[in-house]
């Protein structure tokens, strides 16, 4: 092959490098507004909604919408759109969570503010909690605290005052919420904004 096949080669190859990326980026942009529409995903569990607060679903932190990215393979001939988030899998798809141990932790309500403080996992916000004076102890299927000093209700007498911090399951079913998907019509855009013929790529 001469210069000029070469060039012309080269010149072909990054022409379909631009396009691909023009529907990496418009895919990226579809799946995140799916996050952001939420429209037709299940509702928040009561647990989940007691404990985050309300708000839609798979938009607590932000952090899966963003981690939608696209990359454009080496070879020119493919582009990829997904995520590093492990658990955007069943988010999407639905599913049981088991406990790989004994227990699945569910925090409860109050203990987003509990991780602020004292860290995120179970053991970080435990540890915090008794090295601050509280007693923290299991209640059948519930780990609770309380203050290790009765307080005075609003009849003046003594009582404890004890909080959930988390409910204790052997697993979960997480409903499918179809962020992921890319309907006929969107595929449609995506062709037509890249003015190619997607089967060929």
């Amino acid at each position: 092959m001469d210069v000029l096949d070469t060039l012309d080669s080269l010149s072909r190859s990054l022409e379909k490098s631009s396009k691909l990326a023009v529907i990496g980026n418009m895919a990226v942009d579809i799946i995140r507004g799916h996050i952001y529409d939420g429209t037709g995903f299940a509702p928040l569990a009561p647990a989940t909604e007691a404990y985050r607060g309300t708000g839609k679903p798979l938009q607590d932190t932000g952090g899966l919408r963003d981690s939608i990215t696209f990359k454009v393979d080496i070879d020119q001939h493919m582009v990829s759109v997904g995520t590093n988030k492990p658990y955007a899998a069943i988010q999407n798809n639905g599913g049981v969570i088991r406990a790989k141990k004994e227990w699945l932790w569910i925090p409860a309500a109050g203990v987003r503010q509990l991780q602020r403080r004292y860290g995120y996992s179970p053991t970080d916000v435990i540890r915090g909690l008794k090295a601050s004076g509280y007693l923290v102890f299991r209640m059948g299927r519930t780990m609770v605290y309380k203050e290790k000093r009765r307080s005075r209700n609003e009849e003046g007498k003594l009582q404890y005052q004890v909080h959930v911090l988390y409910y204790l399951k052997k697993s979960v079913e997480i409903p499918a919420r179809k962020f992921f998907d890319l309907s006929d019509r969107e595929m449609g855009l995506l062709a037509q904004e890249a003015d190619i013929d997607l089967e060929q790529l």
